[in-house]
């Protein structure tokens, strides 16, 4: 399993990406919980599409916006060669 963040994680199987997304949530009795979700991909830059797709959701202005997707590739080469 390769972690992108405290919030995404991704691995390969013999078919297919599996990006498995922390999420927090509720409890039936309303307490916070992790809950992972999982989705299925057939190329790894679909997966990284996600990611950033989701991450964007995160920023406030556009600067921030052009600042996550002109940094994308290198943020993500540097979780994947930093991650041991």
């Amino acid at each position: 399993m390769i972690k992108f963040n405290d919030r995404f994680e991704f691995e390969r199987d013999k078919y297919q990406w599996i990006l498995t997304e922390n999420v927090l949530g509720k409890d039936k009795n309303g307490n916070d919980k992790i809950k992972q979700e999982k989705t299925f991909h057939g190329t790894l830059r679909q997966v990284i599409g996600v990611i950033i797709d989701k991450e964007v959701g995160n920023c406030e202005d556009l600067e921030q916006i052009i600042d996550l997707l002109s940094n994308a590739e290198s943020i993500l080469a540097d979780r994947l060669t930093n991650r041991g």
